[in-house]
């Protein structure tokens, strides 16, 4: 059987998390796409500037959301993001106590704020749900991420 290697299709992970719900999800998406034969590297907000991101073919950018709006320091960090890869997209991940609700605008307040940056948008972004403040995640959250992972994989051509 013939491996086909991804050479040059970057995905960087940034994620801002609280209480580690969102670390343990993006580190689980991350070894998905390892899998996948993907470069990734995960990024904490705390150990990256906004104006120095990596190139990538790919963002991902996860934060928690508190009362229904993602939290102040992902908001300022996307805020001041400059993406220097022209052809880079992105998807966008929440963690929330209750995704279903209309209160709950994270990802909106998100693309809202990645509409003025020189990105697009790869697909819909995906809200994990956490069992209470500080978690844990919902049962059954790794297949949420498997699913993202295969479309990624499909939607990525090289």
């Amino acid at each position: 059987m013939l491996t086909i290697r991804r050479i040059g299709m970057n995905i960087s992970i940034i994620y801002e998390s609280k209480y580690g719900n969102g670390t343990q999800a993006m580190t689980y998406l991350e070894n998905s796409l390892k899998k996948k034969g993907y470069a990734v590297q995960l990024l904490s907000i705390h150990e990256i500037k906004p104006r120095m991101l990596p190139e990538s073919d790919l963002y991902i950018f996860s934060a928690p959301n508190a009362f229904g709006k993602i939290v102040r320091s992902m908001r300022k960090f996307l805020e001041k993001i400059e993406i220097q890869t022209p052809s880079a997209r992105y998807i966008l991940f929440n963690t929330c106590l209750n995704p279903t609700s209309k209160q709950d605008r994270g990802l909106e307040q998100m693309e809202e704020i990645l509409k003025e940056k020189n990105i697009t948008k790869l697909s819909e972004g995906l809200k994990l749900k956490v069992m209470a403040m500080k978690g844990p995640l919902e049962p059954g959250y790794e297949k949420k991420l498997d699913e993202m992972a295969e479309m990624i994989q499909s939607s990525l051509k090289i």
